[in-house]
């Protein structure tokens, strides 16, 4: 990998390229726990682009997948924090909406618009805790490295994150 990042460093593209293929899929699915499948490729893409440009910062190659998350994240971060001064209006089945639609060809949709949901509720921080840990399937202290925080910070932010989805579902928290 280390003559993968050198080439890339100086200018190689295609080097960068045989870098990052194998990081695509996980890196598209942690980016479409955090904003949705509407926008993971826009972040991914703008996460690859900010890491290309950034190459030379990277300190550690041997922690090369974990400075690449890190780059999705802090996109991801970005594009929910202007959701929340630019929010969006959505499509709710429950609503009504689509009524006039002959055939529903997404029935099988409200059960994931229904967790998109309660995702969009989190604050960015705790959704980002949420999807590192059981989207990406990376143990705390890894979710930890790549938020760029404490062990102890990540479990609370979990606990936190887990118990307003629990609130958000009705679930007793006792």
């Amino acid at each position: 990998m280390q003559h993968l990042i050198d080439e890339a460093m100086r200018g190689d593209r295609g080097a960068f390229e045989r870098l990052i293929e194998p990081h695509l899929d996980a890196l598209y699915r942690v980016a479409a726990g955090m904003v949705g499948p509407d926008d993971a490729a826009d972040v991914t893409q703008d996460a690859l682009v900010s890491a290309w440009g950034a190459l030379g910062q990277l300190t550690r190659p041997d922690r090369f997948e974990s400075w690449l998350r890190s780059i999705l994240m802090n996109r991801a971060r970005n594009v929910l924090r202007t959701r929340r001064r630019h929010p969006a209006l959505t499509f709710d089945v429950g609503a009504g909406h689509g009524a006039q639609l002959l055939h529903e060809p997404m029935n099988p949709l409200p059960g994931r618009w229904a967790m998109e949901d309660a995702m969009a509720q989190l604050d960015p921080d705790h959704r980002a805790v949420i999807v590192l840990h059981y989207v990406a399937d990376l143990p705390l202290r890894q979710v930890a490295v790549t938020l760029g925080v404490r062990e102890g910070t990540v479990k609370s932010r979990l606990n936190a994150a887990l118990k307003a989805l629990r609130r958000q579902h009705g679930e007793d928290l006792a």
